[in-house]
């Protein structure tokens, strides 16, 4: 019989927020590197969602593992073959990359702003791994939901994607920045990220077969079919076709931002129910 491992709230907040930082530096990095000069304004947003969420990872893993020097321990020395050693070290490096950035995005000289890209190209790496690391970890273990498929790293990579995006968007829209044709690009970018995850969802379900009834059916149905699915993914990508007019950008923002938390209510309902349901 396997052992589940008994991860609490603790790893779901972990893995949620683990993926909102690395979508929301990814974004911003290409934003920075291919993206105009009002488009730096996003870019300045996602590095300093990054880099405190970074840091909250950084205790909550702390936390679940009981002490601190654990995951001392865990940094103290690189062990290729423990997954928990490569999602620390990656982890940390990440971090590093997501201060720097976040450090730089404080000037708006030439030479400030050359530097700055070209950290992100580097950090992008991190981003990118950290985002897509916990579907992966989940794929590596014994468990039946988890291991059964290899979609998982694939799945929670587009996730981070979506909740990296939607993270930028509300931030942007509470925050009264003056984004223009840029809400236009958030939007198509965010819708493009939520149908390849409800691809991915779907493709996983399938791939599960009987294996993914504890997910879909039970106790954790409504989270999945109603929260995750209909008010996670559906609505927001029926309200990206709304349409506000010329000359209404604000309201164009307004709409993106409530899309964008209910992507952020999804992406959390997805780690939930997959950590959970997975140790039934």
């Amino acid at each position: 019989m396997v052992r589940a491992p008994e991860w609490e709230m603790y790893i779901v907040w972990y893995f949620f927020l683990g993926g909102i930082a690395g979508g929301a530096y990814f974004a911003a990095a290409i934003a920075d590197n291919f993206g105009g000069r009002r488009d730096r304004e996003i870019a300045r947003i996602g590095y300093f969602i990054a880099f405190p969420l970074a840091l909250i990872c950084g205790a909550l893993l702390i936390l679940d593992l009981g002490t601190p020097s654990r995951f001392l321990n865990m940094l103290r020395m690189f062990k290729f073959w423990n997954p928990m050693s490569i999602g620390s070290w990656g982890l940390g490096a990440f971090g590093a990359f997501a201060f720097l950035s976040a450090v730089l995005s404080l000037g708006d000289s030439e030479a400030r702003l050359a530097l700055r890209r070209n950290v992100a190209k580097v950090g992008s790496v991190f981003g990118f791994f950290l985002a897509a690391y916990t579907g992966v970890l989940l794929s590596t273990t014994a468990q039946p939901i988890w291991g059964d498929s290899r979609l998982m790293g694939a799945l929670f990579l587009a996730s981070g994607a979506s909740t990296g995006l939607a993270s930028i968007a509300v931030v942007s829209y509470f925050k009264g920045a003056n984004l223009g044709e840029s809400w236009s690009k958030l939007k198509k970018a965010d819708s493009f990220a939520m149908v390849v995850e409800l691809v991915l969802l779907f493709a996983l379900v399938l791939m599960l077969g009987p294996a993914a009834d504890p997910v879909t059916k039970g106790r954790f149905a409504l989270p999945f079919w109603g929260g995750l699915v209909a008010l996670g993914l559906v609505v927001p990508l029926a309200l990206s076709f709304v349409k506000a007019g010329a000359g209404k950008e604000r309201t164009a923002g307004g709409t993106l931002a409530i899309a964008s938390v209910l992507v952020l209510i999804g992406g959390f309902l997805l780690r939930y129910v997959i950590i959970m349901a997975g140790q039934l």
